[in-house]
C-alpha cells in the first residue's frame, strides 16, 4: 500500500481518465503534486517535471525495499521556499509489471515514434495534465526525470522528442541496455549533434554503473554540451543503486533544471 502525501495539493488521476491509446500498456493512475504557490496565485502557471516510477516519489518511509521513497514532494517544497529552484508541478507516472519493456527501445534508439510508452507520456499524460492543471506547456518549461531504466528512458525521450522536452535528469542510468541492433546509449549520443537540451546526469560509485555513466558523460562533452551551462554531471562517492541515494542527491538535479531568476 503506497503512502501518499497528506496534502490538498496532491491529486490522484484515475486510470480511466488517462487510458493508453497505442500499444499494449497496462492501465495506471497518475499522481500530480502542485507547488505551494498554486494555493495563493490561481492565475500563475508552472513548469512541469514528469517522473517515471511514479509510485516511489513520495514521502513514504516504507516503500522501495526499505529504502523509503524519494520524498520529492518535501524536497521540492523546501527548495522552493529557500528560492533555490522554481516552483514546479510534479507528475508521477507509475511503472507496471512490464517496466523493462516500457523503459527500453522496442527496436532501436533511433526510432521512438512506434514506442507505446513514449507515446503514452506525451499524447495522453501530458495532454491531460496540461488541460487539468496550471502548466506552462512549452518545451522550455517541460522536464522529464527518472533513475536506472527510468533515467535511460528519460534521456532517450528528451533527445528524440525535443519538441516536447527541454530539460532532463537521469540518476544512475541503466546504460548497459542495448537496442536490438546492438547499439548502446553511448553509441546513440556519439551519433547525435548537440541539441538545445539541459541535461543532468549522475551515478554512484558502488555497483551503480559508474564506468558506463562516465562514457556517457564524456560523450556529451564531446558533442558540445557545456559543463555547468547546459549540462551537469555528478559522481556520488559511495553512492549505491537505491532510492535512499537518489533522495539524497536529487536536489542537484532539481536546482540545475529549475534554476531561479530565469537562469535555466
Amino acid at each position: 500500500m503506497i503512502q501518499f502525501p497528506e496534502s490538498p495539493r496532491f491529486h490522484v488521476i484515475d486510470e480511466a481518465r488517462v487510458l493508453p491509446r497505442f500499444g499494449h500498456l497496462a492501465h495506471r493512475p497518475i499522481y500530480v503534486y502542485l507547488p505551494e504557490a498554486s494555493e495563493s496565485d490561481h492565475r500563475r502557471r508552472f513548469p512541469v517535471l514528469y517522473c517515471h516510477d511514479g509510485q516511489n516519489l513520495w514521502d513514504d518511509p516504507h516503500c522501495c525495499f526499505g529504502h523509503g521513497g524519494w520524498y520529492l514532494n518535501r524536497i521540492t517544497d523546501e527548495l522552493t521556499r529557500e528560492e533555490k529552484m522554481e516552483p514546479v508541478i510534479l507528475v508521477g507516472i507509475p511503472n507496471s509489471h512490464a517496466r523493462y519493456r516500457e523503459y527500453t527501445p522496442v527496436k532501436t534508439y533511433d526510432d521512438i515514434l512506434t514506442h507505446p510508452y513514449a507515446n503514452y507520456v506525451v499524447d495522453v499524460v501530458k495532454r491531460y495534465v496540461d488541460r487539468r492543471f496550471p502548466t506552462k506547456k512549452d518545451r522550455k518549461h517541460t522536464a522529464i526525470m527518472g533513475s536506472s531504466l527510468g533515467g535511460l528512458v528519460s534521456l532517450w525521450m528528451a533527445h528524440k522528442l525535443g519538441e516536447t522536452f527541454g530539460r532532463v535528469a537521469c540518476l544512475s542510468g541503466a546504460f548497459q541496455v542495448r537496442d536490438r541492433q546492438g547499439k548502446s546509449f553511448v553509441d546513440f549520443v556519439n551519433g547525435r549533434e548537440r541539441q538545445d537540451l539541459r541535461i543532468y546526469l549522475d551515478c554512484g560509485t558502488i555497483r551503480d554503473g559508474a564506468p558506463q555513466s562516465r562514457k556517457v558523460h564524456h560523450a556529451y562533452l564531446s558533442r558540445g554540451w557545456r559543463e555547468g551551462v547546459d549540462y551537469l554531471y555528478f559522481e556520488d562517492k559511495g553512492g549505491e543503486h537505491n532510492e535512499r541515494c537518489w533522495r539524497e542527491r536529487v536536489w542537484r538535479a532539481l536546482t540545475f533544471l529549475f534554476e531561479v531568476d530565469g537562469k535555466a
